[in-house]
């Protein structure tokens, strides 16, 4: 149960990604074209993220991430660091992200040339710099492990690395097993699994996808839990746990269009999370009725200050939602954040970097105001 400043998650919490400054992301496109060394690019990376950490305890928050300003991609770094130079590769993919205009973009597929193997700590590192420079409690974000089969399918599992699935998924969750314990021994008590997967099977645009590529989604599903639940029974004792659940967001689109009451047994009941970052900051996310199958010890981060726009909520609006989900989940055991990252990739930029301050600053004092423990 929240009790800030000192559990996670906070009654004011955030999902991770924030904007990359213009110079870090110059930075390293010139360390890929090797015009700088990889020690200067780090250099670079740790001024901007002791920058971003200051801004966020200036902004009141008590969880602190180093804004994913080291990774490109959290799902592509975390996986390439697991199967090692040449072992992943992008393609083409069935899935688009799209918005209200009808307009696309496309959604590579990873394949996997390797399989997938635990050579050390992955984002320990990260975690550690952060530790070392703020005294509040720092976040770490990684992906779900599901994702590599749900963008690709078997296809892109089976192709070359391996010959059975099950193969596949022992050796993932062995790796999510070794990481989490480096991730604890660098220091981490609060960790979130990014699940980008389980909520879109409520689209049936994405159900239509998942059975024209030859699997059977309601087993998939299934076999999905599982597996992340087998992660998340490996987390060490003193880390909290969380899930954040996604529908996509890149430069204000999404993937999916979903209520969370079409899969909420599977996400709600069956997974065994100990919370959950929940999008509601659009129709799209369906009514906050979906919470009333929440188990009574579970918590939830309320997202509904948007990423996709820069426009500032209205406090009152926040407020009168906090209520009204506490018709379903008491109140003691809500909290408020963004629906998603700032920038789950480079390319996320739909708001400036003081837009996206207002609004952490913000979500900071409607806690404060509905909270007496923010």
């Amino acid at each position: 149960m929240p009790n800030a400043p000192h559990n996670p998650p906070f009654r004011a919490d955030q999902v991770g990604s924030l904007l990359r400054p213009a110079h870090l992301i110059e930075a390293r496109a010139q360390m890929k074209k090797k015009l700088i060394s990889v020690a200067e690019l780090t250099k670079i990376e740790d001024a901007a993220i002791r920058e971003v950490v200051a801004q966020q305890e200036a902004a009141g928050l008590q969880s602190i991430s180093d804004g994913e300003f080291r990774r490109q991609s959290y799902i592509v770094d975390f996986f390439r660091k697991a199967l090692g130079s040449g072992g992943l590769t992008a393609e083409p993919g069935d899935f688009f992200h799209r918005n209200e205009r009808g307009e696309t973009i496309p959604i590579e597929k990873l394949v996997i040339h390797k399989p997938v193997k635990s050579t050390g700590p992955i984002f320990a590192e990260h975690l550690a710099f952060v530790k070392s420079i703020t005294t509040r409690t720092p976040k770490m974000t990684v992906p779900s492990p599901i994702v590599l089969h749900f963008m690709g399918g078997s296809d892109a599992i089976l192709r070359e690395a391996y010959t059975s699935l099950d193969a596949f998924w022992s050796d993932v969750i062995e790796v999510y097993r070794s990481e989490f314990a480096a991730l604890h021994k660098a220091g981490c008590t609060y960790l979130q699994v990014d699940e980008t997967s389980l909520v879109k099977f409520g689209d049936p645009e994405i159900r239509a996808v998942i059975e024209r590529r030859g699997d059977d989604w309601r087993k998939l599903v299934e076999t999905y839990v599982d597996v992340i639940n087998a992660v998340l029974s490996s987390a060490p004792s003193g880390m909290t746990v969380g899930i954040h659940v996604c529908r996509g967001n890149r430069k204000g689109f999404w993937q999916a269009d979903a209520g969370y009451e079409y899969m909420a047994d599977q996400l709600f009941r069956r997974l065994k999370a100990q919370f959950y970052f929940l999008e509601f900051d659009s129709p799209r996310a369906g009514p906050l009725e979906a919470l009333k199958i929440m188990p009574d010890d579970k918590t939830v981060v309320l997202g509904l200050v948007t990423t996709k726009s820069p426009e500032p909520e209205d406090k009152e609006m926040l407020k009168n939602r906090i209520k009204e989900a506490s018709a379903y989940v008491s109140m003691d055991r809500l909290c408020l954040s963004p629906q998603c990252g700032f920038s789950g990739n480079v390319g996320n930029t739909v708001m400036t970097a003081e837009q996206q301050f207002a609004k952490l600053r913000l979500l900071v004092e409607t806690a404060r105001e509905v909270w007496k423990d923010a």
